[in-house]
């Protein structure tokens, strides 16, 4: 549904509503007036599968270039259960055009609907966020990646038709693991995290996609085509996967995927062939990966199982920093693990 170029005087009074079952994009949601009527708030209709998270990801991804909690900034407020979008004027520090011209077209429909909001963080979320225009770019502000700072893992499976490579940094993994104090804890990265993800086909990498932890405590994602330059989708069948707004359909969901799903055991082959995580048998530990449930769980939405194979490495005897490997073995009680 396009969005109204009309602006709200404020004058007018928005009425506020709540949606009970499902409501569709030209579903016009039903009024509840004992909310009583606000002036400088948009109501939002909230549906499907992890709304809330989607939400505050979706106003915080266009409130600028430094991502901001909208919850605690003001922007969306929960009143008895009905989420509002705050008018971004009446918020100190929120310079986001994009975010004000959001309100001012949702306010002439008298609600922001989840589907619409949707469509808007998909054309305007690279903008809003000011990433950067080639892998190059990217490289220079954040720096590379290569070993042994950076743990790597290969994958071949269900996300995406190429094989995998991941990286992440040691001291990310690390401080994630430090903020355990079980295996059964949630595992949980810090600001300025960043996964790499290099998809190899059989011509180099296709394309290269990035998460990176935000200041609100969310993922950016972005993605860079073969020839390094910024693009907001990554080719598979039956169709392509948009960025950002498809990248929370499985990071926000619970389906669980394959090779990961099936870890420590190996992973049958799907319809495009081999799914397995690339890894020696040593670090195939049911103990570890049985504790930590990190893909079925993905406490903190990402997908893959880099905590576990980082203690299943350090108890193989592979870790290139024995000494911090035998730190965590102790921590979690891996020590009668150890080969």
């Amino acid at each position: 549904m396009p969005f109204p170029t009309g602006i709200f005087h404020y004058g007018a009074l928005a009425s506020l509503i709540i949606i009970t079952g499902c409501t569709g994009k030209d579903a016009t949601p039903s009024v509840d007036g004992s909310l009583g009527a606000e002036s400088g708030y948009v109501p939002i209709v909230l549906e499907g599968g992890n709304a809330e998270r989607r939400l505050r990801f979706y106003v915080g991804s266009i409130s600028g270039a430094e991502a901001k909690d909208p919850v605690s900034a003001g922007l969306l407020i929960n009143r008895d259960g009905q989420w509002l979008l705050q008018d971004p004027r009446r918020i100190g520090g929120m310079p986001s055009s994009h975010l004000q011209t959001l309100f001012d077209q949702s306010v002439e429909s008298g609600f922001l609907g989840l589907d619409d909001l949707e469509d808007y963080v998909q054309e305007h979320y690279y903008a809003a966020r000011e990433f950067p225009a080639t892998l190059d770019a990217w490289q220079e502000r954040r720096g590379s990646w290569s070993e042994p700072d950076w743990f790597k893992l290969e994958v071949q499976g269900s996300m995406v038709p190429q094989r995998r490579i991941t990286w992440v940094r040691r001291a990310d993994v690390e401080a994630a693991l430090d903020g355990m104090t079980s295996l059964t804890d949630s595992i949980v990265y810090r600001q300025g995290t960043v996964f790499i993800g290099e998809h190899v086909g059989n011509g180099g990498i296709d394309e290269t996609t990035i998460m990176y932890k935000r200041g609100d405590g969310l993922w950016d994602f972005l993605a860079y085509d073969g020839e390094g330059n910024l693009t907001d989708l990554i080719r598979k069948e039956p169709r392509d996967m948009l960025i950002p707004t498809r990248c929370t359909g499985c990071h926000y969901g619970d389906r669980m995927f394959e090779p990961e799903r099936s870890f420590p055991a190996m992973a049958s082959p799907g319809p495009s062939g081999e799914r397995s995580i690339f890894v020696p048998t040593a670090w195939r530990q049911p103990s570890i990966a049985r504790q930590m449930q990190e893909h079925a769980r993905r406490s903190d939405t990402v997908l893959g199982l880099y905590a576990t194979l980082y203690l299943a490495e350090a108890v193989s005897g592979d870790s290139p920093h024995p000494a911090k490997a035998r730190a965590y073995m102790h921590k979690f009680g891996l020590d009668s693990l150890q080969p």
